[in-house]
């Protein structure tokens, strides 16, 4: 932040202006939470730009009509977030093709593929994970999301999302192992 920025709101000043349909607060909104809420897509989806920003564009739609049901149980991140994995879910659900695809295609983006070996065989790994493993993966450790948080935003409990993580990171090494 530069002496010229504005301090940063609230979340809950933030909020009450967006229930309240506050334009500026949409667009600090976006610039708050934007990239970090497009990278869980991506990495969630492992899939093109176009599709990142559909499923962007529907997450942004869809938290614009349920703000007024937001009670602040959670921080807004994670209900933005939570509104993003029900969003992938459905694209993964609905198109078979898109599904067995997000399995096989890789993680990093074109201009990160010039990345030397151990990179480009992690990415490889973790492209091949179930989709559920790689996005449990991303939000501890790209996004570094909480247990609690990623149990709210997955819809599942707490046990379940440390279950997923160890499964996750089992499948991980045994792809990353030698031979």
């Amino acid at each position: 932040m530069t002496a010229l920025d504005p301090p940063q709101t609230s979340e809950a000043d933030l909020v009450a202006r967006l229930k309240a349909g506050d334009e500026d607060a949409a667009h600090e909104f976006f610039d708050r939470y934007s990239a970090r809420i497009r990278r869980f897509i991506a990495s969630s989806l492992g899939a093109a730009a176009d599709e990142t920003d559909d499923i962007m564009q529907e997450t942004f739609i869809a938290l614009a009509d349920a703000l007024p049901f937001f009670r602040g149980d959670s921080s807004l991140f994670t209900f933005a977030c939570a509104i993003a994995h029900r969003k992938v879910l459905s694209l993964i659900r609905t198109n078979t093709r898109r599904a067995r695809l997000m399995r096989t295609a890789p993680v990093v983006s074109h201009a990160a593929s010039h990345d030397k070996g151990a990179d480009r065989e992690f990415s490889h790994a973790l492209a091949e994970l179930r989709p559920e493993y790689r996005e449990v993966l991303i939000l501890k450790y790209v996004e570094e999301i909480g247990v609690s948080e990623i149990a709210r935003i997955m819809r599942i409990s707490e046990h379940a999302v440390e279950s997923r993580l160890a499964r996750a990171r089992n499948s991980l090494r045994k792809s990353l192992k030698p031979g």
